[in-house]
């Protein structure tokens, strides 16, 4: 009968719905009997071969002792009753069905089990007591009420004794049925049921180490109790099953504080699964254990981990966009890394690792090692991962522990921004995310890089230029340019790598100087330059290198190719305007050679891309706007060329030649870009372009309506047939120029009379029938037009088009182009930065020589390629040269960013939700510190009394028991029955007795204080007052004793009543026969100990066995409160001198800070995470908490 139920607890499907997405649940089994389910008879299978389905209706309402509505989870034993009374059967069937899931394999599934107690009666006292004897661990919450707050105050009174035992304390025993009564009102004169709720109690408390407490209004997670009470049960488990455990429930904090503690080696392979479904389920914490545990990335990511880790995130819902990215590569559903080098290679244009390489389909199959092949930055390969599978949480974590993190978060923003480009529109969600990601790793570098630039700032720019071989060679600069992070090049460590590169070994470089010295080279020993020095040793530099410096230079052979141009520019307005004739002249010559020249220059601009393949530097070219003018302008001068060499296109060669002189002028444009006024308006300018296309595709459609409408009522008599070119030109020109320059102002009013002419239609004429018998001529009926007819309706469409054209379209443009403006304006500087550096970038790849000089260049850059190839013998290994520094750069960014990572921590504190949760923590411990302050008090009063019992029994010697100190002693009995305490709780008070030993202890603490007196001299002191309060009991006729004995079976008889000690049989707990071999066992050990031995009562040198235990727990309070002690520091709350006396401070600061909290909220419209929780601890804290704060300050 189990069996099916055990297998449907084992299958992992059940699933909670969290906003967009489904996460795995609690699997909750209820169980009913069968006679107490409503409308059970609907489902009853009338064919035990077939699976009938039913329609079954819940009722959400229930009643006292009327049927129940079964759900979906419930699993029912066919107990066959009905009454509220016979629950037994369901009992046994369901601690049975816990025994199969809790019990090892093959006989069970070996799931642990743990019992919750939320409030509860009798019968859930019992099931409790039922599950601890099966070893299953119990969580009572304490503050639900009735049976979970009385199982909760008697744990917390329970103690071990010397044979490990669990007893209530002596002082609680006889207020426990005032307890029942006060928490289980329907038990009033009830005798037999409060007797039985006591065993119940008394039994639990036997077992009290598998009983877990949780206070509801703690404000922590009930999860942490339920998965203590699960590690710490009675089926003890391995470390690494507690680990999967407190993995599988998401709690790193007993994970780091329980479970690792306990074990210090672990083996790194014993955690590899575990760090993999860590990885998977992007739990950040229990990432960070595993690492700091003794987990190895470097042995742990292998290619065959990383392959796996590729393939899980792929069969996820949420990662479409990933598994289809993959599939073009892979053109399969199982993916190897060969495949992810192929999607960064189209992202980053270059990705050069060799173990992506190698893992193959092929490859593998032939050589299985490459199956364990290792990286050299695991992190850098798991935060590839984590990017492309939506891991924002993780990658930011492997991030911090990346070899190079200043390249790695540039390198992430430039993956975000190429996913955000390949997503479509409609998938705003994921583009959203993408864009954010982005956003956060572009400010991580510039946050990064501006600490390294504080601390050092050429280490700081050899960050910014180094290459990265596993990028293809490329630098920070580069890979920013790619993502589009205006931020990161507008950074002044990169704009002075940008200014550096400018001027290329120059110090001292003014543009006029610059220009004039390309006519005069001379001028470069002048002082009007500045050059670097050479070398480490500050060497200068040679006449001759100082010229090689100075030419190769961006900012020389910018301004060279700039005077070229506009000398190119003369000299193709001069053939334009006086020499262009029909035979080609010596000038039109020169510029067609020139032009020549620039399609070699742009060929070497497109072979010099970062790409691998032809159609990716094709593309990356194609991405300047510049480079599309360029483009245009080649393009249109060869067609211009083609169409001048023949006669018959003559005419149309000088209009291609006019029209490509506005596309080589507007190429001046990029001059523009070194002044950084003029340049963020040249980007405003070509933004504008794509807005203006948008208007024009907006305004086509009325002005193409406007015109034909009023074409075809001002000329109504046009002939299709009589057309001719001519005419049509004229057509095309009324329909469509004339509509766009009324909406410019000229409205043509002249034009849109029409001609007073009318136009008669023979069809349909009609002859009256008079005419035709008179024989007389008369005038035929035909319909007949006239142009001046529809004047008033042309006049009306010109109204409705001028005010949808001129003020609807014109307006919607001029805002579309404000918000450009404002929107460029606003990021002008980094802007003109970023343009800055594509200019220096593009520059920097030119040839020295101008055009048309340029082709002798190329010429020698083929010849020198040849050479490298066919006869340079040796190449010389510029990385044995950059070793040392690079190192030096290595150990530097890793200062770096421990720096970085320490100021985020601090930013992190300081914000005000965390100051509030600080603060409220502090509030947490200084309640939990005043409650174990009243604990300890409690235990030394109870080590007190041992020592005064150890004391007498010391003074007694070995001879027989006083036969008034004896165990079995019984008060004196009566005649009336047995009366049961009066149940207020609240009117509860602590004994004569207890109170004044409370105030002896208190006083003993007080001149331990002021005096410190000798222990010796303490121990007479106590023994003193305790004899004179014994003295004074005794004289009045009181029947107390401090005999652990008889206070015990005091206890016993309060709860039992008489008790026959010749039964056969007593019921299961702490029965007074149990007691009694407790106490005879303590008497025999008291009796084999060596006498006169002294030692304080709260050291761990107590004789006495109880005393022993008391002692130890007292030990560890004490260590607690030193623990706590520290930190209730104050000195985060800011106080006035006033608030430091008799004031709530802690309170009114904490009220202060979320009254700033909420006013923030409401000028910034921010969100602080300040808890209700929070807000009613603070307002309900009490002021001696302020008190013991303030004395800690």
């Amino acid at each position: 009968m189990l069996l099916p139920r055990v297998r449907s607890v084992k299958r992992k499907e059940l699933f909670s719905e969290t906003q967009e997405y489904l996460v795995r649940g609690i699997r909750c089994l209820g169980v009913l009997p069968w006679g107490f389910v409503r409308d059970r008879h609907l489902l009853l299978n009338s064919d035990l071969n077939e699976f009938e389905e039913v329609r079954y209706k819940v009722q959400e309402r229930t009643s006292q002792d009327e049927p129940t509505s079964l759900d979906g989870d419930h699993t029912l034993p066919d107990g066959g009753r009905r009454t509220r009374d016979h629950f037994n059967g369901t009992v046994n069937f369901r601690t049975r069905l816990e025994e199969a899931i809790q019990a090892e394999e093959p006989t069970g599934l070996g799931i642990p089990v743990v019992v919750v107690l939320l409030e509860g009666g009798l019968g859930a006292l019992g099931k409790c007591a039922m599950a601890l004897k099966k070893n299953i661990p119990v969580v009572v919450v304490g503050g639900t009420g009735r049976a979970a707050d009385l199982l909760a105050y008697a744990v917390s009174m329970t103690v071990r004794t010397a044979s490990g035992r669990y007893i209530l304390r002596r002082q609680y025993v006889t207020q426990l049925m005032t307890k029942i009564l006060a928490a289980m009102t329907e038990l009033q004169g009830k005798t037999e049921k409060q007797r039985k709720c006591a065993d119940y109690v008394l039994e639990c408390c036997a077992r009290a180490n598998m009983i877990i407490t949780f206070d509801i209004d703690c404000g922590e997670g009930l999860d942490h109790c339920i998965l203590y009470a699960l590690l710490s049960g009675g089926a003890q488990s391995s470390r690494l099953e507690q680990l999967s455990l407190a993995l599988l429930w998401d709690r790193p904090d007993i994970a780091e504080n329980h479970i690792f503690p306990a074990e210090s080696n672990w083996a790194s392979w014993d955690l590899k699964d575990l760090m993999t479904t860590a990885l998977l389920e992007e739990k950040v914490e229990f990432v960070k254990l595993f690492i700091m545990n003794g987990l190895v990335m470097r042995d742990y990511l292998n290619v065959t981990t990383l392959r796996y880790l590729y393939n899980e995130a792929c069969k996820s819902e949420s990662h479409t966009h990933l598994r289809r990215l993959l599939q073009r590569s892979s053109r399969s559903n199982y993916h190897y890394l060969v495949h992810v080098h192929n999607i960064l290679q189209a992202m980053l244009r270059k990705h050069h690792d060799p173990v992506y390489l190698a893992d193959t389909p092929q490859a593998v199959m032939v050589d299985s090692s490459i199956n364990y092949l290792t990286f050299e930055d695991p992190y850098q390969e798991l935060l590839l991962w984590a990017i492309f599978s939506r891991r924002g949480r993780l990658a930011r974590f492997l991030w911090e522990r990346c070899e190079t993190p200043l390249c790695a978060a540039v390198v992430a923003s430039c993956v975000y921004q190429s996913l955000w480009k390949s997503l479509g529109a409609k998938n705003t969600v994921i583009l959203n995310e993408y864009l954010k990601q982005k956003t956060m790793f572009e400010t991580l570098a510039v946050e990064l890089q501006d600490v390294c630039y504080q601390e050092d700032p050429p280490n700081a720019m050899g960050l910014v230029e180094r290459r990265n071989p596993k990028w293809g060679q490329m630098d920070c600069l580069e890979l920013a340019h790619l993502a589009n992070d205006l931020m990161f090049i507008a950074t002044p460590c990169s704009q002075a790598s940008v200014e550096l590169n400018w001027r290329r070994g120059m110090t001292r470089a003014p543009p006029l100087a610059v220009t004039i010295c390309n006519f005069l080279p001379f001028l470069v020993w002048t002082k009007l330059f500045g050059f670097q020095k050479l070398g480490d040793n500050g060497g200068d530099l040679t006449a001759w290198q100082k010229l090689v410096v100075f030419y190769k230079s961006p900012i020389s052979k910018f301004f060279a190719h700039s005077t070229s141009f506009v000398v190119f520019l003369l000299l193709y307005a001069y053939v334009i305007l006086f020499d262009f004739k029909y035979e080609m002249s010596v000038t039109e010559t020169l510029v067609i050679c020139w032009i020549f020249t620039f399609i070699v220059g742009e060929l070497s601009e497109i072979t010099s891309e970062q790409s691998t393949s032809v159609r990716g530097k094709v593309s990356d070219w194609l991405n300047s706007v510049w480079n599309r003018f360029d483009l245009m302008a080649i393009t249109l001068a060869l067609l211009a060329l083609a169409l001048r060499l023949y006669r018959e296109t003559f005419k149309w060669g000088r209009i291609a030649y006019s029209l490509n002189t506005t596309l080589f002028y507007c190429r001046l444009f990029r001059i523009y870009h070194v002044n950084y006024h003029l340049g963020p308006k040249l980007v405003i300018f070509y933004r504008m372009i794509s807005e203006v296309l948008v208007f024009m595709a907006l305004l086509v459609i009325f002005i193409l309506g406007y015109g034909l409408a009023s074409q075809g009522l001002l000329y109504p008599g046009r002939d299709v047939s009589s057309l001719n070119m001519t005419d049509v030109g004229q057509l095309m020109r009324e329909v469509v120029l004339t509509p766009y320059w009324q909406m410019y102002g000229e409205l043509l009013l002249d034009e849109l009379k029409g001609d007073n002419v009318e136009t008669c239609y023979q069809q349909s004429c009609i002859v009256p029938e008079s005419c035709a018998t008179q024989g007389q001529d008369c005038i035929p009926d035909c319909v007949c037009e006239n142009a001046k007819e529809y004047t008033w309706a042309v006049n009306l469409m010109l109204f409705i088009y001028l005010i949808i054209g001129n003020i609807m379209l014109l307006n919607l443009l001029i805002a579309i182009f404000t918000y450009v403006f404002d929107e460029v304006q606003e990021n002008s500087m980094e802007i003109w930065k970023f343009e800055m550096y594509r200019l220096i970038r593009e520059y920097d790849s030119k040839p020295a020589l101008v055009p048309p000089f340029v082709v002798l260049e190329y010429v020698w850059r083929i010849l020198k390629a040849v050479w490298k190839v066919t006869c340079r013998r040796k190449k010389e290994n510029l990385e044995d040269y950059m070793k040392y520094t690079l190192t030096s750069l290595k150990i530097f960014e890793k200062e770096c960013i421990q720096t970085f990572l320490a100021r985020v921590t601090a930013a992190e504190e300081g914000k005000l939700g965390n100051r509030v949760k600080k603060i409220s923590e502090k509030i947490d411990k200084v309640s939990k510190y005043i409650e174990q302050r009243e604990e300890i008090e409690d235990m030394e009063d109870d080590l007190e009394w041992m020592t005064e019992d150890e004391q007498q029994s010391s003074r007694d010697g070995p001879g027989p028991p006083d036969p008034d100190r004896s165990p079995l002693r019984r008060p004196p009995q009566t005649s009336k029955p047995w009366q049961l305490p009066p149940p207020p709780l609240a009117n509860a008070k602590p004994t004569e007795k207890a109170t004044s030993k409370r105030k002896a202890a208190q006083r003993n603490r007080k001149r331990s204080k002021a005096k410190a007196p000798a222990p010796d001299q303490i121990m007479e002191e106590e023994e003193e007052e305790e004899v004179e309060e014994e003295q004074r009991k005794m004289a009045t006729g009181g029947h107390e004793n401090d005999s652990e004995e008889e206070v015990l079976d005091e206890a016993e008889m309060s709860l039992r009543g008489p008790l026959d000690l010749n039964a056969d049989e007593e019921e299961e707990g702490i029965s007074a026969k149990d007691i009694e071999k407790e106490l005879v066992q303590l008497k025999k050990q008291q009796a084999s100990e060596r006498p006169g031995r002294e030692s304080r009562p709260h050291t761990s040198h107590v004789r006495h066995a109880g005393g022993a235990r008391v002692a130890e727990r007292l030990d560890e309070l004490q260590a607690s409160q030193a623990k706590i002690a520290p930190d209730l520091d104050c000195s985060s709350v800011q106080l006035d001198e006033s608030e430091m006396y008799p004031a709530c401070a802690v309170t009114r600061a904490m009220r202060r800070v979320v009254e700033m909290s909420r006013e923030d909220e409401k000028r910034q419209g921010s969100v602080t995470t300040v808890s209700e929780n929070q807000i009613e601890k603070l307002q309900g804290i009490k002021c001696w908490s302020s008190y013991l704060c303030l004395a800690h300050r």
